[in-house]
């Protein structure tokens, strides 16, 4: 199924919820049955009746089908956040002894979660540059479960080939994993190059109004099998609310995604020519070491991308008045990241100290393109 061409959506004027265009909000923690044999033939996992919305939810379940047409997967299941997600696929897969295969540009928090949670039980991490794709097959062990990649890098953009990735863990059997958050079904489909799931922080694009927290695990139904029991017992599941909220954004995730597209790569062409930009961050653009990569496997490119400037990076940010600062991104207002405040707020953490400290990611929104230039403009001058 195209995202281009979005499945219909079950309750859009047929009898499935009774001609409403909108899929109601299941808002209940469980479901009761009318007598012990239907409550038993459930708990069998027989038949589709719900038991309880921990482990699933009607409102939840529509969401869960239509990311997986989206991403051309059998199934999906959802999440109460995007790290909710990446837990659960890393605990289902990964027991004490087993060896994990982590590019080394991911989500930081991701990161992060190899070094505390992973490492205390006794999961041993081999991180790898995105240029060291190619060496893939000579670092996997017996003992290697899984293989998770982020493409385009975090904070740096570069792209990873995701069909060698796909091709290296089903010659050895072993799982793997992308994140998809930055390009969604919409520009990516990891699955069609070999990769067994596709993860999104749905709290970005796919809600894209920035009003949710939501993640996303999309796979054939084998590939979920541990995922789901996993994610159960976990308890990270996502509210009805949101869920909802989630299936009213991927309505219009095309056009929004076509808007951030357009306005993002126009500030990239622009900052390019900028005397106070060192480097532009933006896998579209031809010159990227990844370029040819990224047309391989793109079919556009999203809001999100980085610069490095010249001068002071929190005067930079401190003067903009259009782009607020703060994390995450995807929604209709744009956003600045400066990474050195990140890195300096907590510099042991800092999992990422190759990443140069005047490098500033920036969100491009959906506010008129003229005045984010503006804005973008005067915080330059302001920051020399």
């Amino acid at each position: 199924m195209s995202p281009e061409n979005p499945p219909r959506e079950e309750g859009n004027g047929d009898d499935a919820f009774l001609g409403s265009v909108s899929p109601p909000v299941f808002r209940t923690s469980l479901f009761t049955f009318p007598d012990c044999a239907s409550f038993e033939k459930a708990f069998r996992g027989e038949g589709d009746r719900f038991i309880y919305s921990r482990v699933s939810n009607p409102t939840v379940r529509f969401l869960e089908r239509k990311v997986a047409e989206l991403e051309g997967a059998e199934d999906s299941i959802a999440f109460a956040s995007g790290m909710g997600a990446i837990s659960a696929v890393l605990l289902a897969h990964l027991s004490a002894g087993d060896h994990l295969i982590m590019f080394a540009r991911s989500y930081a928090p991701t990161l992060a979660l190899t070094r505390g949670l992973l490492l205390r039980m006794g999961i041993e991490t081999t991180l790898v540059q995105p240029s060291e794709v190619s060496r893939i097959e000579g670092l996997v062990r017996d003992r290697t479960r899984l293989i998770y990649t982020e493409s385009p890098a975090s904070l740096t953009f570069e792209v990873t080939d995701l069909g060698l990735i796909g091709a290296a863990g089903k010659a050895r059997g072993i799982p793997t994993v992308t994140d998809n958050s930055w390009a969604t079904p919409v520009f990516q489909r990891p699955l069609e190059m070999g990769i067994d799931i596709s993860l999104h922080s749905g709290t970005k694009y796919l809600g894209g109004h920035s009003d949710i927290l939501l993640g996303v695990a999309a796979g054939s139904r084998a590939a979920l099998e541990k995922v789901r029991a996993a994610a159960t017992l976990l308890g990270a599941s996502p509210s009805p609310e949101d869920a909802f909220l989630a299936t009213r954004g991927l309505r219009t995730l095309s056009l929004r995604m076509r808007r951030h597209e357009e306005s993002a790569f126009l500030m990239a062409r622009r900052l390019l020519l900028h005397e106070g930009v060192l480097e532009v961050l933006h896998p579209a653009l031809p010159f990227f070491p990844t370029h040819g990569l990224w047309k391989k496997q793109f079919s556009g490119s999203s809001g999100l991308f980085a610069i490095r400037i010249r001068g002071d990076v929190r005067r930079f940010a401190d003067a903009l008045r259009v782009f607020r600062i703060g994390v995450s991104w995807g929604g209709f207002e744009s956003l600045v990241l400066p990474h050195a405040v990140v890195a300096s707020a907590h510099p042991a953490d800092d999992l990422r100290s190759d990443i140069p400290r005047d490098l500033v990611r920036l969100s491009i929104g959906l506010e008129d393109p003229e005045e984010l230039w503006s804005d973008l403009e005067r915080a330059l001058a302001a920051s020399r």
